[in-house]
């Protein structure tokens, strides 16, 4: 690795005060009730003596793109790296503060003041990162990971990743300093019923690995294309309150001691990185889900409020219960969308910012939301770097991204999405061609 090339790491506590509501549960009743484990907003900043790139993790659900550009722009006026260099990365958890507004928690209150400290938290985590940078070296690879995710949507559980991205910055004597994992999975062992707030699994992850590699060593967890992959729930059953009995502070632990040791197990395979440092950006335009008018949309969603309602009164069976609960979700979520639409040009297309970061022979791609494991295994497939890993939910949240096949059997995450089928080409169409126009630099 070349001398001139320099490398940081930082974290910053953004823990939200007690009494705050938790995003991500539509089924979820109550607030914060108590701190399981400190949320923090963790930075890497690598800098070639050209290029400088910051990849930050945020432990909330997800950023929207206001708040991204935000905090990029200051992240540029404090170090000098371009707002277009900097990802910031959430890892999803649902046991974290309330960030945006989406379909999940429509009409739920943002705290302005919290989300100005959680701002100053990443910015600060990136200063940290930048300043802390010195001569090191990089390894990065594929590690294998079994007993984690699981594809929540199919009864065999694939499609699936099993593996997980490791990029490991080292000092010039061969010790740790930071190790980034790249692993896409819902991170939401904990469900509708914690009022804790926690990373989830990661939490442990992070852990096991600060105890075998030293404490002052950051380890940093970037979530992937896991818009349908979890630790084996239900996304159906799980966005209207069943619990299922296996959502566990006990469950969070052994899923994340098992990452952490599948990454641990992995980091002498890694493989030295010689590269300089290159970046590009293009935004994918995905084509947009038309709907019926915004009045016919809450004549229906009134409807399966009112059918639902009724079975609670009729004391209906319980399947019966639950498929009616989840119509009235699903009436609510695509009233939402139907709002949003209203007044759209035609074609109604939505623009999808994506990043691609090479590091030698490895590429960094970010994306924006909840997209399909299928889609990032064909991206992978196609890219003509070496190891190719994701930062999913990336500077900005913009829903489900199905892969086209997944349309046909609908659920959760297909009335969930705001995109056409169509999006899935178009997505990888458009990541691929990044990456080949990276590699040609």
């Amino acid at each position: 690795m070349p001398a001139e090339l320099l490398a940081g790491a930082a974290s910053v506590i953004v823990t939200p005060d007690l009494g705050c509501p938790l995003a991500g549960f539509d089924a979820r009743k109550g607030v914060a009730e108590k701190v399981h484990d400190d949320l923090f907003a963790r930075a890497v900043v690598l800098d070639d003596g050209v290029t400088r790139v910051a990849l930050v993790s945020i432990e909330v659900l997800g950023v929207s793109k206001l708040f991204a550009d935000r905090v990029r722009a200051e992240v540029e006026h404090r170090t000098g790296i371009p707002a277009a260099h900097v990802i910031l990365s959430a890892t999803h958890t649902h046991c974290a503060p309330v960030t945006l507004n989406h379909f999940f928690n429509q009409g739920q209150a943002l705290d302005e003041v919290y989300l100005d400290r959680l701002a100053s938290g990443i910015v600060a985590s990136v200063v940290g990162a930048y300043e802390a940078r010195k001569p090191r070296r990089l390894r990065t690879g594929f590690v294998p990971v079994e007993g984690v995710a699981v594809n929540r949507r199919t009864q065999d559980g694939l499609p699936r990743d099993d593996s997980a991205g490791v990029l490991l910055v080292e000092e010039l004597d061969g010790k740790p300093a930071a190790v980034s994992i790249f692993y896409p999975c819902h991170t939401t062992t904990l469900g509708p019923n914690t009022l804790e707030i926690t990373a989830d699994f990661p939490y442990y992850t992070i852990q096991n690995l600060k105890q075998k590699l030293g404490p002052k060593v950051e380890i940093l967890y970037f979530n992937g294309a896991e818009g349908d992959l979890s630790v084996g729930h239900k996304s159906d059953l799980s966005a209207v309150g069943i619990i299922a009995p296996n959502r566990t502070f006990e469950r969070a632990k052994e899923l994340g001691d098992r990452l952490a040791e599948a990454v641990a197990t992995g980091l002498p395979s890694l493989m030295p990185e010689t590269g300089v440092l290159r970046v590009e950006s293009t935004e994918a335009p995905l084509p947009l889900k038309r709907y019926a008018s915004v009045v016919e949309m809450k004549c229906r969603r009134e409807q399966a409020g009112e059918s639902m309602r009724k079975a609670e009164h009729q004391g209906l069976p319980d399947r019966d219960q639950i498929l009616l609960k989840q119509a009235s979700l699903f009436s609510r979520i695509e009233e939402y969308y139907a709002l949003l639409a209203e007044g759209l040009p035609e074609p109604a297309l939505l623009e999808a910012e994506i990043t691609a970061i090479r590091i030698g022979s490895t590429a960094l791609l970010s994306l924006p939301g909840e997209v399909f494991v299928g889609i990032s295994l064909s991206i992978r497939n196609r890219s003509p770097f070496a190891t190719t890993m994701f930062l999913g939910l990336a500077n900005d949240y913009i829903g489900y991204v199905p892969t086209k096949e997944s349309n046909a059997s609908l659920g959760y995450e297909v009335v969930a999405s705001r995109v056409t089928p169509e999006a899935d080409a178009v997505l990888t169409e458009a990541a691929v061609g990044l990456l080949e126009r990276l590699n040609r630099r």
